[in-house]
Parts: structure tokens; C-alpha cells; sequence
């Protein structure tokens, strides 16, 4: 009987310790997430949303000495998870289902005191100059585009119809003189990547020039998925559209192709935070 109690408490010991049979198996999430239907309507944006505190992101495409840390392992094995679900076909499905609109817009944008960070970036521009995204910000309302896809791309226009091309933006700083137009564009893959490089200046070419050093294609690893999912711009199909203050803080965001009352608070929002911002410019 007292070796029947050993045992037992032995095995009682082992199984409290022992972190094998604490943990749920690894594959049992990912296939969690793989069996996660497509998004059949939009999230609506009640509260804000981004980082809580300033951050430069850094390209998270690891050299083989880095590869091998926790950190860059967990975070490769929820990049893994997230394309595991984020198949072409989920977000295609999603994308339709929702028209678009991964995330609907809040119906007036957020105080400065509560609004969250956008993150920096230090990239090179399209002009093939080193800028810094929060050196960008100041000073500035800014008016940033992501997208990773033609659809993407084409969705953000519909915000800004008739404001991106040559005639269109000088007439743009004509009306705000504080705003700008900054563009991110996150290649699927680095070969993508690549690609994007080698046309660079074809593209350059078909930009107004006071647009072409606010121009970024950032190298694969920079939005990881948890900077996605932060942002909330983890749908490759769709392209997302963020006014940035001259703090970095995202003050109002939208997704999709535009609606004419979302069109009417994105420009509210913009004369709102130029008021802010000379308001702050006469206290100095």
C-alpha cells in the first residue's frame, strides 16, 4: 500500500511539473486557426486601436545567428499560424464577403490623449533617400495608404480621388497646407519585393514629384504579423487608410473602397487636426 501512494504521488509530482502535460500540443492551435471560417461582415472601430507607446519596427528577416532565439521563434511560429489562415482564398473570401471593408471606420476620430502610435520606419524613398516615417509625421497631418496588392491600392484611391495625381495634389496643399499623402507599399513576398524595385522607376515616373519622397516599398520583414494585427491591416486584398498626427498618433482609420459619408468624416477629420495643429503652432 505505502509503494501504491509513492507511485501515485511520484506521478502527481511529474504531471504538476513537468510542462508536457501542462501544455496544449502546438499543431492543436494551428489547427484552431486553420479551421477559422472567412470573415462574413466588417469589425467595427469603436475605440482606438495601433501601439501604445512610440516604435521603430525593425526587418524581422532573421540572419542564421539570430534565427535560433525564443523571440524569433515564437514570433516565426505566429507568422506561421496567421498564413496557415490567411490563405489567398480566405482573404479573397473575406474581402468579398465584407466588400472590402476588413474594419469600418470610427464616426469621428479619436482625442489626441487616447488615440495610439503608428510606427516608424526608416526607409529609403523612391527619390532613394533614407527618411524616417515620425520625422515625416511632424508637424504634419498626414494622410498614410497601405497596401499590398493592386486591389489594395485601388481601394485607398476612392479616399483620395482626384487629389493623387500632378494637378490633384498641388491643389491638395492648396486647400490643407498642412497635409500630406504618405504610401506604404508591403510586398507579399521578398521576390515581390524585388520585382517592385526593378520598376521603380517606371513608378517614380507616373508619381507627382511632391509625392515620390513620401513614397515607401518596405522590405518584406518590416509588418510582421504582429505589427498587422495591430494595425489591423492583416488582409492582403484590401488597402487601409490612416490619418497620422504630427504626434504619430492615429487619429482616425478606414478600410476598403470609400463610402461618400466615410469620404465626408476622413476630410472632416483632416480640417479638425489642421485646426489642432495651428492652434498648437500660435501657443509656441
Amino acid at each position: 500500500m505505502a509503494t501504491q501512494h509513492a507511485t501515485i504521488a511520484r506521478a502527481r509530482l511529474f504531471s504538476t511539473l513537468s510542462p508536457v502535460y501542462n501544455r496544449t500540443p502546438r499543431f492543436v492551435n494551428t489547427l484552431k486557426e486553420a479551421s477559422k471560417l472567412a470573415l462574413t461582415k466588417s469589425e467595427p472601430i469603436t475605440k482606438p486601436f495601433g501601439f501604445d507607446d512610440k516604435v521603430t519596427l525593425q526587418d524581422t528577416s532573421e540572419s542564421i545567428l539570430k534565427m535560433f532565439s525564443k523571440k524569433k521563434r515564437d514570433r516565426r511560429l505566429r507568422q506561421l499560424d496567421h498564413d496557415i489562415v490567411h490563405s489567398p482564398f480566405y482573404e479573397s473570401k473575406s474581402f468579398t464577403n465584407t466588400k472590402g471593408k476588413i474594419f469600418t471606420p470610427p464616426v469621428s476620430y479619436f482625442k489626441q490623449d487616447r488615440a495610439k502610435y503608428f510606427p516608424n520606419v526608416v526607409a529609403t524613398s523612391l527619390l532613394g533617400n533614407k527618411r524616417e516615417l515620425y520625422a515625416l509625421f511632424a508637424d504634419k497631418v498626414s494622410l498614410v495608404r497601405i497596401y499590398t496588392t493592386l486591389s489594395g491600392e485601388n481601394c485607398t484611391k476612392t479616399y483620395l480621388d482626384g487629389y493623387l495625381d500632378e494637378a490633384g495634389y498641388v491643389r491638395l496643399l492648396e486647400e490643407y497646407h498642412n497635409v500630406q499623402i504618405v504610401d506604404l507599399s508591403l510586398p507579399q513576398s521578398w521576390i515581390k519585393g524585388v520585382f517592385l524595385s526593378m520598376g521603380s522607376g517606371t513608378l517614380r515616373r507616373s508619381l507627382p514629384k511632391a509625392r515620390q519622397d513620401m513614397y515607401f516599398t518596405l522590405a518584406h520583414g518590416y509588418f510582421d504579423v504582429d505589427t498587422r494585427k495591430a494595425l489591423k491591416c492583416d488582409n492582403a486584398c484590401s488597402g487601409y487608410l490612416y490619418v497620422v498626427d504630427e504626434q504619430a498618433k492615429i487619429r482616425w482609420a478606414t478600410s476598403g473602397n470609400a463610402t461618400d459619408s466615410e469620404k465626408e468624416i476622413l476630410w472632416m477629420t483632416v480640417r479638425g487636426l489642421e485646426r489642432e495643429l495651428l492652434r498648437k503652432e500660435a501657443d509656441e
